[in-house]
């Protein structure tokens, strides 16, 4: 009976942990993605006509600057932005209370590709929308899959940090799970570097048919 009572705290921390890693709530991750990019389409279309205009000559800059722009700063400039977003992820899974905002790093990255492609359509028409998705999609699409799986470690280290936080026991440190989870971050790193390179294949492909 003893031995029973002593593994359900146990049984309990692991069945957290399967929850933040299940198929289902990946699934999860992935409809808040693309409830961003409804809200941010949704949100460009209810915005005033001042404010539209005002994206959309800016989204005529951007393809203008994208054009002009050299391979490696197009490089450079898409992994930052994608990068800052990485590292909120891993720094809020150091915090004991940071799911909320965890979760709302993946709805975030869905708006900022639903108001581009928005702001690409109102610029350009739907006779160059094919072209506006070849240019933001591939390396959105990359990018949002990166962050999700950010989303999903630094949920489940953040849940870790809770239960010490409530705890009442001594318990061990976190020296070998944080490394575990700092390599995670930098492989996902890797894997936006990736995302940039497309992004770069992408822009010196179809810029020319803006």
């Amino acid at each position: 009976m003893q031995t029973s009572l002593a593994v359900r705290p146990e049984v309990r921390s692991r069945g957290r942990s399967d929850i933040v890693y299940s198929k289902g709530f990946y699934a999860f991750l992935c409809g808040a993605v693309l409830i961003g990019a409804l809200l941010g389409t949704v949100s460009y279309c209810v915005s005033g006509e001042s404010f539209i205009e005002s994206l959309g000559s800016f989204q005529k800059s951007f393809i203008e600057r994208r054009s002009g722009m050299e391979v490696s700063r197009v490089l450079v400039s898409s992994l930052a932005s994608s990068s800052l977003l990485l590292a909120a992820e891993f720094l809020l899974g150091m915090c004991a209370v940071g799911q909320p905002f965890e979760l709302a790093v993946p709805v975030f990255r869905g708006m900022g590709l639903g108001l581009t492609l928005a702001q690409l359509y109102a610029a350009y028409g739907s006779g160059k929308m094919l072209f506006s998705m070849g240019l933001i999609l591939p390396s959105g699409i990359i990018t949002a899959l990166v962050l999700i799986a950010g989303a999903r470690e630094s949920l489940a280290l953040s849940c870790v940090y809770f239960k010490l936080t409530l705890s009442d026991r001594q318990e061990k440190g976190l020296a070998e799970s944080f490394k575990l989870y700092a390599a995670k971050f930098m492989v996902l790193e890797a894997a936006l570097a990736l995302a940039a390179a497309v992004d770069c294949i992408t822009s010196y492909f179809l810029i020319g048919y803006f």
